[in-house]
């Protein structure tokens, strides 16, 4: 592309500017959000599009999180450097012309010099969707997890409190992880249900790897009666993995929400269809 083609294009301009983006995606054929040399990443993928509409191949992007293959996102932020002049609220419209149908950017912000979508998030609020019913889904399977078999939720409930606060989750931290502090606080914790849909949801200031997949199995184990809830904090005081429940499968994650101050995309907040009503909700006083 030449200098004429990428003024049409991308209105390129000699002032630099700092924007970042609000995507969503449906993680399923993706090999999780960073770039590798090997298979195909929303990373790479989100980056290709910038590139093209802007005619800038030295841009790179940022994410806030690197979430793994076949996980999912509804409010993932990144941010970019360019000299693109198209106006941010443009940007979304610009962009998905030229991303495939598993991805959209949702809005574009323009922002400081010194933003950094992780480094100044604050927390992250993901969910787990599981679908609990002896016949296992055919339509929506790519973001549930299919759960057969007697739950009680109640004794899950029991549990749930006993995950907020700060706390050394080395537990439910699967191997692999370079992470040298494990230590993570929880403010949140929530269950929605709706029909054979149950949604576990968390917050926290920050997540270790397959952290929140390994706190679903581990409640789900008690929600099984595989395990007292009175013994989630032995779990948690014991630090060994052996002592938590699996790792459930990626595609019933999702990255829900960055969480900034002040509010980066606070207008774009918005509930998912067909949630349901909320079980029960603890929040850290």
């Amino acid at each position: 592309m030449d200098d004429e083609d990428r003024q049409e294009e991308g209105q390129v301009s000699d002032l630099q500017r700092h924007i970042a983006l609000l995507t969503e995606y449906d993680g399923s054929d993706f090999c999780g959000w960073q770039t590798q040399i090997n298979g195909r990443t929303v990373q790479q993928t989100i980056l290709q599009a910038l590139q093209k509409l802007t005619g800038d191949n030295e841009l790179r992007l940022t994410g806030c999180s690197r979430t793994d293959a076949g996980v999912h996102a509804t409010g993932h932020v990144s941010h970019f450097a360019t000299r693109c002049r198209i106006p941010a609220d443009r940007l979304p419209l610009a962009l998905n012309s030229h991303l495939p149908a598993d991805v959209a950017v949702r809005d574009a912000r323009d922002v400081d010099a010194g933003f950094h979508a992780r480094y100044q998030a604050l927390g992250k609020i993901y969910s787990y969707r599981i679908w609990h019913d002896p016949c296992r889904p055919a339509y929506g399977r790519r973001q549930v997890c299919h759960v057969p078999g007697p739950l009680d939720l109640d004794l899950m409930c029991r549990a749930m409190p006993c995950l907020l606060g700060r706390h050394d989750f080395r537990a439910f931290m699967d191997a692999g992880s370079c992470e040298r502090n494990p230590v993570r606080t929880l403010s949140r914790i929530s269950l929605n249900c709706r029909g054979p849909l149950i949604i576990i949801r968390v917050q926290g200031d920050g997540f270790l790897y397959h952290m929140v997949r390994i706190l679903t199995g581990t409640l789900l184990l008690v929600a099984q009666g595989k395990m007292p809830p009175e013994t989630m904090p032995d779990v948690l005081a014991g630090g060994s993995r052996k002592l938590a429940g699996k790792t459930m499968p990626p595609q019933g994650l999702c990255l829900e929400k960055v969480i900034y101050d002040p509010p980066l995309f606070a207008e774009n907040d918005r509930p998912t269809a067909g949630e349901g009503d909320e079980y029960a909700s603890f929040t850290l006083e």
